[in-house]
Formats: structure tokens, sequence, C-alpha cells
């Protein structure tokens, strides 16, 4: 599976205040994404579509 780079994800850490980012942030941030992203795809499926949208993120964001 893609992940997202160590570097990037702990720059958006960094560009929203923190002053530090533990090592161990972006792994766990790719895990994060991952699950979101396989509920995003039920949530298209269960539509019957096969274009995942932003609402399928909303949906899985927010029912969490």
């Amino acid at each position: 599976m893609a992940e997202l780079p160590k570097a990037t994800i702990k720059r958006v850490f960094k560009d929203v205040g923190a002053e530090r980012v533990a090592g161990d942030v972006p792994d766990a941030v790719n895990k994060i994404v991952e699950e979101v992203a396989k509920g995003a795809v039920k949530s298209c499926e269960a539509d019957g579509r096969k274009t995942v949208s932003a609402d399928d993120l909303r949906l899985v964001v927010v029912v969490q």
C-alpha cells in the first residue's frame, strides 16, 4: 500500500504549530489514512458507485 512520505507528515504538523513531532507519528498517520480510505471505499461501493467522493470521506470521519 502506498504511504505518505514521513517528511511530508512531519511538515504538516510543524506548519500548524507543532514544535516537535515524535518519530512514530508518521506511521500512525499512515495507518489512520489507510483506515479512512478503506471506509470511504466501502461507503462508495455501498452506494453502487465506483468513484470515491469527499462526501464518502466526511461520512467515515464523522461516523467514527
